[in-house]
């Protein structure tokens, strides 16, 4: 009875153990799944963004051609003015003295413009040479480029930018010529653009955005989703789909990007390829993998 039980309880542990060997030989590694993508050729451009401010190059100074007294004004600030249209009635010293309201001075616009500001009111005592009012040309509206002096080439005389005005708005402009001016703090010089825009305040800020296109041969774009770093930043890989379901780690030189691409500038990925998109954090070089739609 007692060798009965003995073989029992060893026939017991046989297949115990049996049993956890066949169950550590048919279990597999989980595999993880992805989503996959194909490389694109093409090439994401380089965005420059300076700071630049309207400004108007033609200012006229509206003066009083002697000493007299101001008896009409016809303009405030913000009236457009046509050239030949009158702004100022004066009478001389002399009239207004003899109270002789014939013969009165027209000052009138010299050019088509927008008064910038009224100085002399009705009544009022204007002696030779006193300035009366500024008139603007409103052609000669251009843009100064505040330009880094170590990014002065973007901002060469002939290139093309986007201006970006603070309501969203975009306007295509030229480079002319900087100016002979240059901030000392800063180290930026003035660079003036123009563009055909509509009637813009003096002052206003807007975005000056210059772009450079990289024209290397074999460049290609991945989703962003698709390129894994360290904590550093300081290398990054994707991983590939092998034939066998795995994923094999490839790293990778990247180049410019937006928020949803990135520029693959080496190894040179063909088009054939099979990239992992999503699901490829954390996975190790020959993980399982199960492609989801």
């Amino acid at each position: 009875m007692k060798t009965i039980l003995i073989l029992w309880l060893a026939y017991l542990c046989l297949t115990a153990c049996s049993d956890g060997q066949t169950e550590q030989a048919s279990g597999t590694e989980p595999a993880t799944e992805v989503t996959l993508t194909h490389p694109v050729r093409g090439c994401i451009p380089q965005e420059t963004v300076l700071m630049a401010t309207t400004s108007y190059q033609c200012k006229t100074t509206v003066t009083s051609p002697i000493a007299s007294f101001v008896t009409d004004v016809q303009v405030k600030p913000g009236t457009r003015v046509q050239a030949g249209q009158i702004l100022y009635r004066l009478e001389s010293k002399e009239q207004h003295a003899l109270g002789i309201n014939e013969n009165l001075i027209d000052i009138t616009a010299e050019r088509d413009g927008i008064v910038l500001d009224v100085q002399a009111q009705p009544g009022s005592y204007a002696a030779e040479g006193t300035t009366l009012c500024t008139l603007v040309d409103t052609a000669s509206l251009v843009f100064e480029i505040n330009v880094p002096y170590e990014q002065r080439a973007y901002a060469r005389a002939g290139s093309r930018c986007t201006l970006e005005l603070p309501d969203g708005a975009h306007l295509t402009a030229t480079v002319q010529s900087p100016l002979a001016v240059m901030n000392t703090a800063s180290q930026s010089e003035r660079v003036v653009a123009i563009a055909e825009a509509p009637f813009l305040p003096e002052g206003m800020n807007v975005k000056a955005i210059f772009t450079s296109r990289n024209i290397s041969a074999g460049i290609t774009i991945l989703p962003k989703s698709a390129v894994q770093s360290d904590e550093t930043l300081a290398e990054h890989w994707v991983m590939r789909l092998a034939k066998d379901s795995t994923a094999a780690k490839v790293p990778v030189s990247i180049g410019n990007s937006t928020t949803d691409s990135i520029e693959i500038l080496s190894p040179i990925l063909s088009p054939r390829e099979l990239i992992v998109a999503t699901g490829s954090y954390g996975l190790t070089d020959g993980a399982r993998v199960t492609i989801i739609q």
